[in-house]
C-alpha cells in the first residue's frame, strides 16, 4: 500500500478498479464490510472514499439500500460527449498558441504506445493513455477551471465496460478509427488549424459514433 496516498484514495481506487474489470457490477451494491476486511481499513475512510465515488458519479447512495455501481446509459453518454465536444473546442482555442514541438512530439509518442495497447488488447492501458493525450493540450489553455470540468465530466468513462466484452475485433475497429482522429488532432494543432480543429473535436471526434462503448447498463 502506498504510503503518500490517503486511505480514501485507497478505497476510491480499489473500487474504481472493481469496476473497471467487471467484478462490480451496475446496480450492484458495495459492501463496506468486505472492503473493510480486504484492505484492512475502518469504516470511516471507507465512507470517505465512497462519498468521493458519488460525487463523482460512480457510485450512487440509495435509501435503504446504502452505495450501489451507477447505471451510465448510452444517452447520458451521448449528451456528455456533445458537451466535451464544445468544452474541447473552447480548451484548444486557447491553448494552440501555447503547444510547442515538444508538446507535439510527446503527443506523436502517446498515439503510438495507444496503437500497441490497441494491438495487445490492453484497453486500460489505452484509456490511460488517451486521458494523457486529451490532457496535454487541455492542460496548456491554461484554464485550470476548464481543465477540472473536463476530467469531471469524463470520470464516467472510467466504467469502461468494453474491458469485458467479447466482440475485441469491432473493439479494436473502434479504438483504432479514434486513435486516427488523435493523428487528425495532432496535424491541426501543427499547422494551426484552430477552426477546424474545433470542429473536428465537436462533430467528429466526441460524435455519439461509439458512445455505446462507454455506456455501462445492466
Amino acid at each position: 500500500m502506498n504510503k503518500y496516498k490517503s486511505l480514501k484514495d485507497h478505497v476510491y481506487e480499489y473500487i474504481s478498479e472493481q469496476i473497471n474489470n467487471g467484478s462490480l457490477k451496475p446496480n450492484e451494491k458495495i459492501n463496506e464490510k468486505e472492503i473493510s476486511e480486504k484492505l484492512d481499513i475502518s469504516r470511516t475512510p471507507i465512507r470517505e472514499g465512497l462519498i468521493k465515488l458519488v460525487n463523482e458519479g460512480l457510485l450512487e447512495k440509495k435509501p435503504r439500500k446504502g452505495f450501489i455501481v451507477k447505471e451510465v446509459k448510452e444517452k447520458t453518454v451521448k449528451e456528455v460527449y456533445q458537451i466535451i465536444g464544445v468544452l474541447e473546442g473552447l480548451a484548444v482555442s486557447l491553448s494552440i498558441e501555447n503547444i510547442n514541438k515538444e508538446d507535439i512530439k510527446e503527443m506523436k509518442k502517446l498515439v503510438d504506445k495507444m496503437n500497441i495497447a490497441i494491438k495487445y488488447k490492453d484497453y486500460k492501458e489505452y484509456y490511460n493513455l488517451q486521458t494523457q493525450f486529451h490532457r496535454l493540450y487541455i492542460k496548456k489553455s491554461n484554464n485550470e477551471k476548464l481543465l477540472e470540468i473536463l476530467d469531471s465530466l469524463k470520470k464516467i468513462f472510467i466504467k469502461k465496460n468494453y474491458y469485458n466484452k467479447n466482440n475485441n475485433s469491432n473493439i479494436q475497429k473502434a479504438l483504432t478509427q479514434t486513435n486516427k482522429e488523435h493523428e487528425k488532432i495532432i496535424e491541426l494543432i501543427k499547422n494551426n488549424k484552430e477552426k477546424k480543429l474545433k470542429n473536428f473535436l465537436k462533430n467528429t471526434h466526441w460524435s455519439n459514433e461509439f458512445a455505446k462503448l462507454d455506456s455501462f447498463e445492466k
